[in-house]
């Protein structure tokens, strides 16, 4: 990558990141409030559960959407321009209404059938108000697909900043209803407000969207090139998200007869594991996508693959020593975010031996995302299905192997299992097609002195360092500064991720780590850009 293009990824990257961090500040404070207003009653099981339905019924179609949409929006406007582009898209979202919409009537008029295939132990007061909140928030599914449809085109065009920041509108109007409507409307005034505030998040971007020269065409043309490239291309995703769907039932099954609490155990551990997972690595992989699918339409597939070695080192380098900070932490960081009231010492116990296990997977999480995006930026999306099924065979595979002998910790282990296998599959299918891409250039002379295996290397010293570091330093600190205090919780483990970011840090920059040179040299350009400006 050029430096120009290294700085605009960077800035992309940190504004993903930045909207990413607040949102899911927003929304631990609309959990915390849904808690303090209705706690653990029927009506939030009856909210949580009509909540699930529509994303069920749509089978993960708007997350497809965005993701499919990329590649072609960016091949049909380097081919026909960017106005036949935007005319496609728009054929593409009538299209998408037309699905919606047709969901959304069928869960109106089938929302009793669907609550009892759903929620078959609901009965008589739960089961009424189930019904009752999934026929409010069926309307989700149309707002839902036509946001990912506007998310996907603002990608495409490299605006990053207004997709980031529609999850803040959203739960501030979620957080609104329940405080302010919900102690006189209950638990209606929540759903009314969730369907608000996915209305939000399509609204939000309609501005950025018609300032970059979009103009809607009520026309809906099923012979159009970009709709029918889409609808080829939408198909093994959607059957790839079925798949997951049906391993996360069965975990959950598995999980409901362990004794009571695993369920919960699990749940709360992989919030944590999502807070590394969603923040950095959902950010870089957001902006690289589009960067892949640019490349691969104009042809540079020796660029390409060159940036993709180049973004796996960096995920890695970035995500592993959140992963080992976060598993030698896992007992102090669970204490401080969950030990109150009903949640006891046991259950912290419990739940942070889930979470020494799970953050085994953290790095491979956005990594299978990574690898998966750039064969979704080839116009490829069976082979990442194929594979991504595989990987998900592993995973109840291993479950089953694991749940007698280890109980819920089993489960979790066999989790974070699924993305190392399906990142470890897609790797070898990208290498092998990267050896056929590059033969030409190392034929020419062209080298490309960047190791990806060294990279790693690297990475894994200076990780294992930290490992002894923090787990030696935090031992040392609970010691000598005691107390189950919030404000010595938070001083005992800030200083223990300060010594571990230090001493980790400190070992890249030993070891030469191109990728901390290039995170300092970033910075640098940064700061003397500001200087100029002013």
């Amino acid at each position: 990558m050029s430096g120009d293009a290294s700085k605009t990824l960077a800035k992309s990257a940190g504004i993903v990141a930045l909207g990413s961090v607040l949102s899911k500040i927003l929304g631990f404070l609309r959990e915390s409030a849904l808690a303090s207003e209705f706690g653990a009653s029927y009506a939030t099981d009856a909210y949580l559960m009509a909540m699930i339905i529509p994303t069920l019924m749509l089978f993960g179609v708007g997350p497809a959407v965005t993701t499919t949409l990329i590649p072609v929006f960016t091949d049909l406007e380097k081919r026909k321009g960017r106005d036949a582009a935007f005319k496609s898209v728009s054929c593409i979202i009538n299209a998408c209404i037309v699905v919606a919409a047709a969901v959304t009537v069928a869960g109106l008029v089938f929302a009793e059938p669907l609550v009892s295939f759903v929620a078959p132990g609901f009965s008589g007061e739960t089961y009424e108000l189930t019904v009752d909140l999934t026929r409010l928030l069926f309307p989700i599914a149309i707002f839902t697909v036509i946001t990912h449809c506007i998310t996907g085109v603002l990608h495409a065009l490299g605006r990053f900043a207004v997709p980031a920041m529609t999850g803040l509108v959203q739960n501030v109007i979620i957080i609104t209803s329940i405080l302010v409507f919900g102690p006189k409307y209950g638990i209606t005034a929540v759903a009314v407000g969730t369907a608000l505030g996915a209305a939000s998040m399509f609204l939000v971007q309609l501005p950025a969207l018609f300032s970059s020269g979009f103009r809607y065409h009520f026309a809906l043309d099923w012979h159009d090139q970009g709709l029918r490239q889409v609808g080829k291309l939408i198909g093994p995703i959607v059957l790839g998200s079925v798949a997951g769907q049906a391993g996360t039932v069965i975990i959950r099954i598995l999980a409901s007869r362990l004794p009571t609490g695993s369920i919960t155990y699990l749940n709360y551990s992989q919030r944590l594991v999502g807070l590394p997972v969603g923040v950095f690595g959902t950010a870089l992989v957001t902006v690289l996508y589009p960067t892949f699918a640019r490349m691969h339409s104009e042809g540079t597939r020796e660029d390409f693959a060159k940036t993709f070695r180049r973004s796996v080192g960096v995920v890695f380098f970035t995500l592993v020593p959140m992963a080992v900070g976060l598993a030698v932490l896992a007992t102090p960081v669970v204490r401080l975010a969950f030990e109150r009231r009903a949640f006891t010492p046991e259950a912290t116990a419990a739940t942070a031996a889930a979470l020494v296990y799970a953050c085994v997977g953290i790095p491979a999480m956005s990594l299978s995302d990574l690898s998966s995006k750039a064969f979704y930026a080839m116009q490829d999306t069976i082979t990442p299905v194929l594979v991504n099924m595989g990987a998900v065979g592993v995973n109840v595979a291993l479950s089953l192997a694991l749940v007698e002998p280890m109980g819920h910790t089993g489960l979790a282990l066999a989790g974070a299992c699924q993305p190392i296998a399906s990142f470890l599959m897609l790797q070898a299918v990208l290498r092998y097609r990267e050896k056929k891409w590059t033969r030409k250039a190392r034929t020419d002379g062209v080298a490309d002195n960047y190791s990806l295996a060294a990279s790693i290397a690297k990475s894994v010293v200076s990780v294992v360092v930290m490992w002894f570091a923090v787990s030696y330093f935090d031992a040392w600190i609970t010691e000598v500064f005691p107390g189950m205090e919030t404000g010595r919780q938070i001083v005992r483990l800030a200083a223990s991720v300060g010594v571990g970011a230090v001493v980790y840090f400190a070992m890249a920059s030993m070891l030469k780590s191109q990728e901390l040179s290039f995170a300092f040299s970033t910075a640098k350009k940064r700061v003397k850009e500001r200087k100029t400006a002013v």
